[in-house]
């Protein structure tokens, strides 16, 4: 990788973060929601660049999970493929080909927020089900790894929004 690439993703990085401060400081709503989802994505995609141990962690790993609520308003495509992430906006009625690895379906914008930014920090998936807030689809290794990868790259910014 060459060094001008490198500053840009860190000068993006640090765009990416500015906006993740700003959504947690919003009223919750639905599209704050789908926001944060979209921002956690991007941030995601550049740490898998930055962070050594992200960019092995997705090394080989393919896969697509699809987020989205139960009347398809909120749906988010998140692909692994060839140690990249892509995520991209679905429309509500949009055909899926080929299906998604995994889906999480959320009961409500709140319970999207609690799976993506759990209180204490600590991400709980099976908290989410027995509570009913989230339901899966498709191979749960996919969530659980997404998860990890989640908050692998969350914790820089919960220590710089900490100081």
């Amino acid at each position: 990788m060459n060094w001008v690439s490198r500053i840009y993703r860190k000068i993006r990085h640090f765009l990416i973060k500015g906006a993740f401060r700003k959504c947690l400081s919003k009223e919750m709503t639905e599209e704050v929601g789908e926001e944060f989802l979209k921002i956690l994505l991007k941030l995601l995609n550049v740490a898998c660049y930055l962070d050594d141990y992200l960019q092995k962690s997705i090394d080989g790993f393919n896969g697509r999970i699809q987020f989205r609520n139960r009347n398809n308003a909120i749906r988010v495509l998140a692909e692994f493929k060839e140690n990249r992430l892509d995520s991209r906006e679905l429309d509500p009625d949009e055909e899926l080909s080929p299906l998604p690895d995994a889906t999480i379906v959320f009961k409500n914008y709140e319970a999207l927020m609690n799976f993506l930014l759990p209180k204490g920090g600590k991400r709980d998936v099976l908290r989410s089900l027995l509570q009913n807030e989230v339901q899966f689809e498709g191979n749960l290794n996919y969530i659980y790894r997404f998860g990890f990868l989640a908050t692998h790259a969350q914790l820089p910014i919960f220590n710089m929004l900490k100081n």
